[in-house]
C-alpha cells in the first residue's frame, strides 16, 4: 500500500474549501492500494473547514501551525509520495528530503505561477530549477501547462506531467440558500437580463475591458453586470469608468460575498463571462455551468475543455476579438430560449464530468502511476 501526505493548504489561508471539498472526494475514492494523509495548518480561509474534516472521521489529518513545522514531522520516512500544491511546497519537501535521505516521490499541483503578471516567462523559468527535480507535475489544463512550457527554457521534462481538472462540491448547487437578506437581493430581482462575473478587480482579470466592451449591450438590452470580488488593482479605473459613462444603474459591485450564497445567486443570471488575461484552470467558468448558465469566456484555462459554441456558450480567443466578445454576450440575452438550451447543457456537462467524485479518479490514477 503507498502512503500519499497531502499538503492541504495556502501559506496565506491555510486550510481552504477547495482542499476540504478535495481531500473529502479522495478520501472515498481511493482503494485499498491508498493511504491518504492529509496535512493542513490549524488556520482556515473560513470558519467550519476544521470541522468538516472532523465530521468525516475516515481521513487521517496531521494540523501544524506554520509551514517550518514541517521538519519536524516523525513519519515522513513512511511517505510514498509528497503531494505539493506550488513552489513553497516543492523547496520545502526538496529541502527535507535531501537532509533527512529520505525517498518519497514529489508530485506538484501547479495552481498559478504569476501567469497574469508580464514577468510569467521569467517566474516559470525559476520555477523549473526546483520542479525539474521533482517526479510529476498536475497541471489544471492544456493552457495552463502550453502557458508554463512557452518561453521556458530551463524546464528538462526529465518527470511525467499530468493534466486534468479539479471539481467543484455539487452539494453547494443542490443546496437553496436564500438570498433575501441580502442588500443588493431587490435590485437583482427587479432587473430582467442579469451577467455576473465572478473575479477580483485585478488588472489580469481586464474588468475595464470588459466594460467597454459591452458597455452598448448594456444600455441597449437595459441589462445589468455583476461584478463580484474583492477590491484590486483596477477598482479605481472601474469605478471611474462606471460613473464618467452613466452606468451605475447597469454595473453593480457588490463586493465579496459568502460562498454559500454564490449558486442561487448564478441561477438568477443569464449568464456568465470570464475576460481574465490567464487562468490555470478558471472556477469563475466552471461555477456557472454547475449552477445552469452559458459562459462567454477567452480561451484560457480549461475554457476550450469545457466550453462548446453554441452548445454550453462561447469561447472567444483574445481580446482582440472585443466585437466577437460582445456579440456572444448579446445573443444570450436577445435568444433566451437558446440561453435556456445552453444553461441546460452546461448543468448536464457539469454534474457528470466536473464533480471533485469524478475528478478525484485522477487524482487516485496518478498516485498509482508515479
Amino acid at each position: 500500500m503507498k502512503t500519499v501526505l497531502f499538503l492541504g493548504f495556502d501559506k496565506n489561508f491555510g486550510l481552504t474549501y477547495h482542499f476540504v471539498d478535495w481531500i473529502i472526494a479522495l478520501r472515498k475514492a481511493v482503494s485499498d492500494k491508498l493511504k491518504i494523509i492529509l496535512l493542513t495548518l490549524k488556520k482556515e480561509q473560513n470558519v467550519g473547514l476544521h470541522e468538516q474534516l472532523r465530521k468525516n472521521r475516515f481521513i487521517d489529518v496531521v494540523m501544524i501551525n506554520k509551514p517550518e513545522e514541517l521538519e519536524s514531522i516523525k513519519f515522513l520516512g513512511d511517505v510514498d509520495i509528497v503531494h505539493c500544491h506550488g513552489f513553497t511546497h516543492v523547496a520545502k519537501m526538496l529541502k527535507i528530503k535531501r537532509a533527512n535521505k529520505l525517498k518519497y516521490k514529489i508530485v506538484v499541483t501547479i495552481h498559478s505561477f504569476r501567469n497574469s503578471t508580464p514577468y510569467s516567462h521569467v517566474y516559470s523559468n525559476l520555477l523549473s530549477f526546483f520542479y525539474n527535480k521533482i517526479d510529476a507535475i498536475h497541471f489544471l489544463s492544456h493552457a495552463a501547462k502550453h502557458e508554463f512550457l512557452r518561453g521556458n527554457l530551463l524546464y528538462n521534462h526529465s518527470n511525467r506531467s499530468f493534466i486534468f481538472p479539479l471539481g467543484c462540491n455539487e452539494a453547494e448547487f443542490l443546496r437553496d440558500e436564500s438570498i433575501e437578506g441580502l442588500d443588493f437581493y431587490q435590485e437583482l430581482i427587479q432587473n430582467e437580463k442579469n451577467i455576473i462575473y465572478l473575479a477580483n478587480l485585478s488588472r489580469g482579470k481586464q474588468h475595464l475591458w470588459l466594460l467597454k466592451a459591452i458597455k452598448n449591450i448594456l444600455i441597449e438590452e437595459d441589462a445589468c453586470l455583476w461584478l463580484f470580488g474583492d477590491k484590486g488593482t483596477e477598482t479605481e479605473e472601474v469605478v471611474r469608468y462606471i460613473n464618467e459613462n452613466g452606468l451605475s444603474q447597469h454595473v453593480k459591485l457588490p463586493g465579496r460575498i459568502h460562498r454559500k450564497y454564490i449558486p442561487n445567486i448564478l441561477r438568477r443570471m443569464d449568464c456568465a463571462v470570464c475576460s481574465s488575461r490567464s487562468e490555470t484552470f478558471g472556477h469563475v467558468i466552471m461555477e456557472p455551468m454547475f449552477a445552469g448558465i452559458p459562459v462567454v469566456t477567452f480561451n484560457v484555462g480549461a475554457a476550450s475543455y469545457l466550453i462548446r459554441d453554441f452548445t454550453n456558450g462561447f469561447v472567444v480567443r483574445n481580446t482582440s476579438e472585443q466585437e466577437n466578445f460582445r456579440k456572444a454576450v448579446e445573443f444570450l440575452l436577445k435568444n433566451k430560449d437558446a440561453s435556456t438550451e445552453m444553461g441546460k447543457n452546461n448543468k448536464k456537462i457539469a454534474h457528470q464530468w466536473l464533480t471533485w467524485e469524478a475528478t478525484c479518479k485522477n487524482s487516485v490514477n496518478m498516485y498509482l502511476s508515479i
